[in-house]
């Protein structure tokens, strides 16, 4: 019961935190790995991971598909919120697929590119390769870095291949995949994309936590909330209602109002919000061609914190904390 009530009391504070009461050193330092102009969530949860005062982002890295175009969206956004000189890094345009994960439409997966169609008036991209720069921002912060993940794994994979004393000083590894809220478990389209990377990190040293696709679901905006961005007159949010455009256009299958699932990795690092135990996970990879198979199982004494679901009734709360950094002037001018 005291657990409880503490998370409820979390959960009424978070929203008032003040950022003059913020110092960098009780910041939440992270790197947002993504696949950014692909699904519209991305570009929705960058931009309240930038505009939070709790987050001190270190960098971006993108991954999968078009890369490139992916950096010049998300380059595009850190200008726009006052952070031209934020690190955004290319990561790795292939991962390990199986043959139904492989991009074979739109632009390599991206959406919404449109909002940054070439390099014209955009910082430059870092000069480093994903892994390389996760890994040295690692080793400048030992045991303070949050990597989340809310695409592929195959950055992370690269990483903790090829960078593996670098990458056991990040603090931990915070990835969107899966869906084991119900009783039925499957293997989430992050994870899907590379399941090695998956693998490996479930494998490895690094502290991993694996929330559920479906963990934000209470949290997504409804109509009015999309009517108050397409009324605001910010640089920030013009371009947020443009992706929304262009993601409709370009993306088939887009659902009517956008959606948040990526809010989980945020809403976990800030605490109080998301349902967490910890446990196991198991990663089946079979012939080529057959889909790998999940499973997730609770156990006191796992290795990996899972994460499940924002309740209903957090999910309203959090909905109006994102739509508030959403509509608020950029913290950095």
């Amino acid at each position: 019961m005291r657990k409880l009530c503490l998370l409820v009391i979390l959960a009424a504070v978070i929203p008032a935190v003040r950022p003059e009461f913020l110092t960098a050193e009780s910041k939440i330092k992270v790197i947002i790995d993504t696949d950014i102009a692909e699904d519209i969530d991305d570009i929705l949860c960058t931009a309240f991971a930038l505009n939070s005062p709790e987050f001190e982002v270190l960098a971006i890295t993108t991954v999968d598909g078009n890369v490139a175009a992916r950096s010049r969206v998300a380059r595009k956004l850190t200008q726009l919120y006052g952070m031209p000189e934020l690190p955004v890094a290319e990561g790795y345009v292939r991962n390990i697929p199986l043959p139904d994960t492989t991009y074979t439409g739109f632009s390599g997966g991206v959406r919404y590119g449109e909002i940054a169609p070439d390099e014209q008036g955009l910082p430059p991209a870092s000069a480093l390769r994903a892994d390389q720069l996760i890994a040295e921002l690692a080793e400048r912060y030992p045991g303070e870095v949050s990597v989340v993940t809310i695409g592929s794994m195959a950055n992370i994979g690269q990483l903790l291949t090829r960078y593996p004393a670098s990458a056991a000083k990040l603090k931990q590894i915070v990835s969107n995949g899966g869906n084991f809220s119900g009783g039925e478990h499957s293997i989430g389209w992050n994870l899907r994309y590379d399941p090695v990377a998956a693998v490996i990190a479930a494998r490895s040293r690094v502290p991993w936590v694996l929330l559920s696709e479906s963990t934000s679901r209470f949290c997504s905006p409804r109509t009015e909330d999309v009517k108050r961005l397409q009324e605001s007159k910010l640089p920030t949010v013009k371009i947020l209602v443009e992706a929304i455009k262009w993601w409709r256009t370009n993306k088939v299958d887009a659902t009517t109002l956008p959606h948040v699932s990526d809010l989980n990795v945020f809403a976990y690092l800030l605490g109080g919000w998301v349902e967490t135990t910890a446990g196991n996970v198991f990663i089946e990879i079979g012939p080529r061609g057959f889909l790998p198979a999940l499973r997730v199982e609770d156990n006191p004494e796992g290795r990996i914190m899972l994460g499940r679901e924002i309740p209903r009734e957090k999910g309203a709360k959090l909905r109006e904390l994102l739509m508030t950094r959403l509509l608020s002037e950029p913290l950095h001018k």
